[in-house]
């Protein structure tokens, strides 16, 4: 059996007809979909991604989980997330990728945090914006647009300036529509070290205490927060991170399920058939079959 491996697109994989950029990236969604075939199937980007939907239909999945496409659908990816679409001939709007380096340049880390549509097990990827506040956004994205295109004395300071304008935006709308209680948002900056720990450390079933230690919080104090943000225990939370990874890697990789489980520090194997079908009702054969 070849090898199945997820692929991981970087900015600079979409060129077209000028040089690519590193750092940033807007195409009409059209013309990206037309010119970059190979993001049919199911891949990851190593950047963040906002995509706008103006006309036609669909499906866009993320991480397993599927999202209905319409005018005003905009989807947040932060890098890594696996994402696929099917989509009706007729679908246009925007695409644009950056990277955390390209923000961070004229922002602090602490500010692209604040976002919540990129903060990861609180929030939903997805947002229905009206037709007047989509107007409003797209005054923005197409003055990104011409100055992506066009080579101006301190273009890439325009371009970061109208990204934070469009995040703000795009903020503001995401927490009138999705109301987030005030101790999430307060929270986030926490949260936000705790998920990225997670990221980090999932496959070492580290205890709570090692995360609670580094973030400077008791367990008790950690767990109170994740409860008010997420109605979940710290533990939940980094179950879940364990259980993502191993949906992705039975749908996207030729991995065995022993090896599997053992990359993702599971040496005894039914422990971890145990585990994973009291998360997902299934078996990791039955939910590779159910995928493939």
């Amino acid at each position: 059996m070849p090898d199945k491996q997820l692929p991981i697109y970087e900015i600079q994989d979409f060129g077209a007809a000028r040089k690519p950029d590193k750092y940033i990236y807007l195409s009409d969604l059209r013309s990206h979909l037309q010119n970059h075939l190979f993001i049919q199937k199911p891949h990851k980007h190593n950047a963040y991604i906002l995509v706008f939907f103006t006309k036609g239909s669909g499906t866009h999945t993320i991480d397993f989980q599927e999202y209905l496409v319409a005018p005003g659908s905009v989807f947040f990816l932060t890098p890594g997330q696996v994402h696929s679409w099917k989509l009706s001939e007729q679908t246009n709007g925007y695409i644009l990728f950056f990277s955390a380096e390209f923000y961070l340049l004229g922002f602090p880390l602490q500010k692209l945090q604040r976002f919540p549509f990129f903060e990861h097990a609180l929030r939903v990827p997805y947002l229905q914006v009206k037709a007047t506040d989509m107007t409003t956004i797209l005054l923005s994205i197409n003055v990104m647009q011409q100055e992506h295109q066009a080579q101006q004395f301190l273009k890439d300071d325009l371009l970061r300036d109208y990204l934070d304008i469009i995040l703000i935006q795009l903020a503001r709308l995401y927490h009138s529509t999705h109301k987030l209680p005030h101790e999430s948002t307060a929270s986030l900056p926490l949260l936000t070290k705790l998920n990225s720990l997670i990221d980090q450390h999932y496959k070492e079933h580290q205890p709570v205490l090692f995360y609670a230690d580094k973030l400077h919080v008791t367990a008790k104090q950690l767990n109170e927060t994740c409860k008010r943000a997420y109605d979940k225990t710290t533990t939940e939370l980094i179950q879940n991170r364990v259980i993502l990874e191993a949906k992705r890697l039975l749908v996207h990789s030729n991995l065995t399920i022993n090896q599997l489980a053992a990359g993702l520090g599971y040496f005894d194997n039914a422990y971890f058939f145990r585990f994973f079908k009291k998360h997902t009702g299934q078996t990791p054969e039955q939910f590779r079959q159910t995928h493939s």
